[in-house]
């Protein structure tokens, strides 16, 4: 995001705890279709997310509703209740609580006439019960000069007294408060990927949906959080960002038609990897909403939690770094897929809904740049999503391959807003012909950066670019006619034998005093998905975080971003094919938040084992540390470090994201300087040490 300026405050949002009291049956005896032992694990999530939020200590928190899993008007719900008033009583901020359809009754959905005898209905009786044990069905309350608005979604179509109460509440609020910043809080999402999708169980029906979504458009809404789909969606429609957040208690498995993988455990429900809440930053423009992921840790009664190592906090959005890396996206990252809901609901209809895994994926690492194949601007569904994503932050670069025709530079001209860089890739020897094309075409399109095809180069993901030592070949391709109006980079392939950042210097000194730009691609993983070689391919992907961060005049991708574990060329990824974050994707995470917003590469050294690169983070001397395997490290090369003192600093693990202290002295003895470390560090990945 751009600059937001100063932080105003911090809030919490969580969504479907299912509280239960008597768990196992009480679950049971509402749907035989979930594994009753998974049920002894919801109200611990509760209690580990209580202490996780107060660690965190937020202005207030939000809870998107399911409060409770029993409905309102059986025999365990007042039960349920009180269970989790105890689980939440140690709260220390202030709690705001959303009515779900677990809490107040379903909505009315008439896909199957009386099918829904097992599930309660909303009515007067069940609200009315409802703000009897927990809150308002619909309020607000104001905080930094900010409104919060709780609404009760289960209402809407219903016919109820109450939901023309609440609609006439609401018109009457947003307009006594028109121009001021304001967030929605309900349980039930507008839509799931379009607000024209077919009305379904999971989402709100019409007229209800479109009356709501053009009052927020007409004023403006900042944000809107629903939860009740136990899965993650992040969408934005005028000028409003809709959140769907996962759940703190379970997975729900009919979502795992998502992926092209089996479910595993329980169906899916037990993709811990799902499980977590949002913290939202709201800063004087514009908010940050981030995800964390619980893993499904629990607190049982009794059980004190553990104290939590100190972590490596996400990208600061006010003094993001310089440069960061960009992905290839060369694998599905915004795929459908038609989710049928297991227990009847929706049997006559299709329910399509985007995954937006891939997006949290991005999001978590503070990956901004992606590279797409034109394909991708060329369909309807992923081209709408890349508008999407532009409004929200993202930079595109769009590869096409061989010499382009009119149609394809139209096409990119038409398009050129939503494009960064327009990527081609073509033999050298047809640099001509991809100049020629486009100066002969009326049509605009983005500067190309030339890719050269280099076919007699191994390997599926580095026979292209131009080497790194180039500069003759740079030299020929801009000195053709009109090469410079048209070519604004040249893109260099780092094979797996150099050393990246390095290699990265070179490419950048190769192109000094052109006039273009540098692009820089290398494989993260190595072919076949060695195990031998993951230690490698982390130190690879870390090497070129750090020059990403330090040369942001160099756009560095990496691919590969999903793991591929099928076909030829088995790769390991940043995530897997669920999506859930790898060790890369950590390292990716870690390392730009750790490396701040400038950063300068300094000497590297390599000895038996092991190398170093030595970093500047804005007057803070670093050493980034790369093993070959897993080994202790009780000394670093003395040029790390500019000083001439002994010091402390931290031991930061790129791959768990930990903090811990290092202290250190100076020893000018043996061959030359060397900072020794008081307690030898363990590398078991890359690690950063800072001094």
């Amino acid at each position: 995001m751009a600059n937001p300026g100063k932080h105003l405050f911090t809030f919490a949002v969580i969504a479907d705890s299912h509280v239960t009291e008597a768990e196992a049956a009480a679950k049971a005896a509402v749907d035989i279709s979930f594994d009753p032992n998974r049920q002894e694990l919801g109200n611990a999530r509760s209690r580990y997310v209580v202490h996780a939020i107060n660690r965190l200590a937020p202005d207030f928190l939000v809870h998107l509703g399911d409060i409770t899993h029993p409905g309102p008007g059986s025999v365990e719900y007042d039960d349920s209740a009180r269970q989790f008033h105890d689980v939440y009583a140690g709260l220390t901020c202030p709690l705001h609580l959303v009515p779900g359809n677990h809490d107040v009754g379903e909505k009315l959905f008439p896909a199957v006439p009386g099918g829904q005898s097992n599930y309660y209905i909303v009515t007067d009786e069940t609200i009315a019960a409802y703000e009897r044990t927990f809150q308002p069905q619909f309020f607000s309350f104001e905080h930094a000069d900010c409104l919060f608005i709780v609404i009760n979604a289960m209402i809407l179509n219903s016919g109820l007294d109450s939901e023309v109460a609440q609609r006439d509440w609401l018109e009457a609020l947003l307009a006594d408060n028109d121009g001021r910043r304001v967030f929605v809080f309900s349980h039930y999402p507008p839509f799931l990927a379009d607000p024209a999708e077919t009305e379904h169980y999971d989402a709100i029906d019409e007229p209800g949906r479109g009356w709501l979504l053009q009052l927020l458009q007409r004023y403006r809404v900042e944000a809107y959080f629903a939860g009740h789909v136990h899965n993650y969606f992040d969408n934005r429609y005028a000028d409003t960002r809709y959140y769907v957040l996962p759940s703190i208690c379970f997975q729900r498995h009919d979502y795992h038609a998502l992926f092209s993988v089996g479910p595993g455990r329980g169906q899916g429900i037990y993709d811990v990897a799902k499980l977590g809440y949002a913290v939202v930053d709201v800063y004087e423009v514009g908010h940050a909403t981030r995800i964390l992921r619980t893993y499904g840790a629990t607190t049982w009664p009794g059980e004190t939690p553990p104290v939590e190592p100190s972590r490596v906090p996400p990208v600061d959005p006010v003094d993001p770094p310089a440069g960061t890396l960009g992905i290839d996206l060369s694998e599905a990252w915004c795929n459908t897929a038609d989710v049928r809901t297991p227990w009847g609901l929706d049997p006559f209809q299709r329910k399509v809904v985007r995954n937006d895994y891939p997006l949290l994926a991005l999001n978590e690492m503070a990956v901004r740049r992606l590279r797409v194949p034109f394909d991708d601007l060329l369909n309807n569904r992923t081209r709408t999503r890349m508008e999407d994503l532009n409004a929200m932050g993202y930079v595109f670069t769009v590869v096409s391959f061989g010499v382009p025709t009119d149609a394809i530079v139209e096409t990119m001209s038409d398009f050129a807003a939503l494009v960064e860089h327009w990527e081609v890739v073509v033999p050298l020897t047809e640099a001509k012909a991809v100049v020629d094309a486009i100066t002969d075409s009326a049509s605009l399109p983005p500067q190309v950066h030339l890719n050269a095809y280099r076919p007699e180069a191994a390997g599926s993901s580095v026979n292209h670019g131009l080497r790194v030592d180039g500069r003759s070949a740079v030299e020929a391709v801009l000195a053709l006619d009109h090469a410079s109006q048209i070519i604004g980079g040249i893109v260099f392939g780092i094979a797996r034998d150099e050393q990246v950042a390095s290699a990265i210097l070179s490419a950048r000194a190769t192109i000094d005093g052109t006039g273009v730009t540098a692009s820089a691609h290398l494989p993260f993983a190595s072919g076949h998905a060695r195990p031998d070689g993951e230690m490698t391919d982390l130190n690879r992907l870390a090497e070129a975080v750090a020059a990403a961060v330090a040369l942001p005049e160099v756009d560095v991708f990496v691919d590969n971003f999903t793991e591929i574990d099928r076909g030829y060329f088995f790769r390991r990824g940043l995530v897997d094919r669920l999506y859930n974050p790898g060790k890369g994707s950590h390292v990716v995470r870690h390392l730009h938040a750790a490396l701040g917003p400038r950063c300068t590469l300094g000497a590297q050294h390599a000895v038996a084992g092991w190398r170093t690169i030595a970093l500047d983070l804005s007057g803070t001397s670093a050493a980034l540390i790369l093993p070959d395997s897993e080994m202790s490290i009780d000394r670093l090369p003395g040029d790390v470090h500019g000083g001439d003192r002994d010091g402390n600093g931290q031991r930061i693990d790129l791959v768990s994201g930990e903090i811990s202290d290092v202290s250190w002295t100076l020893d000018a003895g043996g061959t030359g300087p060397a900072i020794v470390l008081a307690q030898p560090t363990i590398c078991d990945g890359p690690v950063l040490v800072t001094l």
